[in-house]
């Protein structure tokens, strides 16, 4: 059976009822807004979705500062959006500005309301970055019984399968996810490494590569195979610049393909390692305005 969404407008003629009375059976998320600002309305999508993911867990109230003066004043609201928590008819917690979504994930984690699978998910990260990749496994396993239908947990434990090189078990299994989880910023993420990692399959190991290299600096082949290679390794950096080094060789190589390539690995990089993205941007710029 589903739980209801809570979802309010609040007035002053239902405040009492709607926020004060309600707080004391759950926290009440109430959001001071006006509808002329962005940052409001994208806050308030946000908490709307959470209302949905946590359904019954907790109240989301919206308040409209233009129409309900009084309101604002009684909070002395100044600034919008700004976020109230109540609880037992009491502010517990408050928010000024405009919050991302995982911020706001920890603003109702601090009142209670958490999925226990993205704790689950969290423990197994821990686990596996601290070498018991194992125990890691095990607790993504539990996660997936406690929500068969979570493609996030799916998705952590093919990045699992890929850290460990078990590459035909990570193909396998996000082969099978849908759509929706491949479009994710997480299943892009992925969907570079395993292509990255199937070419690499095809190729001389890096040592050779290098040593190619070094007897011929202008085999751009062998650059470009590397550059494959090293990106399957996760040695991001080192593959642009093979990739630079071959532009500025001969950047009609295959119709400009070190060029392209540097610009999917910089695209596959950005929603995961946003900071070595940017800076593979920042030099492939520099070289093409020279």
């Amino acid at each position: 059976m589903s739980k209801d969404v809570y979802i309010f407008e609040a007035t002053k003629e239902n405040f009492e009822q709607v926020v004060i009375q309600n707080s004391n059976k759950l926290p009440v998320v109430t959001l001071f807004m006006a509808v002329w600002s962005e940052p409001c309305f994208v806050l308030s999508e946000i908490f709307s979705k959470l209302a949905k993911e946590f359904a019954g867990q907790f109240i989301f109230a919206k308040v409209d500062i233009d129409e309900q003066q009084a309101l604002r004043e009684q909070f002395k609201i100044e600034n919008v959006p700004s976020i109230l928590v109540i609880q037992n008819g009491n502010p517990t917690m408050t928010s000024e500005g405009l919050l991302t979504e995982e911020e706001a994930r920890v603003l109702l984690k601090g009142v209670h309301v958490f999925n226990i699978v993205d704790e689950m998910r969290e423990q197994a990260r821990k686990k596996h970055l601290a070498g018991d990749t194992e125990n890691a496994i095990i607790t993504l396993s539990e996660a997936i019984q406690q929500e068969p239908g979570n493609t996030n947990v799916a998705l952590d434990m093919v990045q699992i399968f890929i850290d460990i090189k078990q590459f035909d078990q990570a193909n396998d299994l996000f082969n099978k996810l849908p759509a929706t989880a491949k479009d994710s910023d997480m299943g892009k993420s992925i969907t570079g490494q395993l292509t990255f990692i199937n070419l690499a399959a095809n190729k001389p190991d890096i040592d050779t590569l290098i040593e190619t290299i070094e007897a011929d600096k202008n085999n751009q082949q062998a650059r470009f195979d590397l550059a494959i290679c090293l990106t399957a390794e996760y040695k991001y950096e080192q593959a642009v610049e093979q990739l630079l080094i071959m532009h500025e060789l001969d950047e009609s190589f295959q119709d400009g393909a070190a060029k392209e390539l540097a610009i999917t690995l910089i695209g596959m990089l950005k929603p995961t390692q946003p900071e070595v993205a940017s800076r593979a941007q920042t030099k492939l710029s520099s070289l093409l305005i020279q």
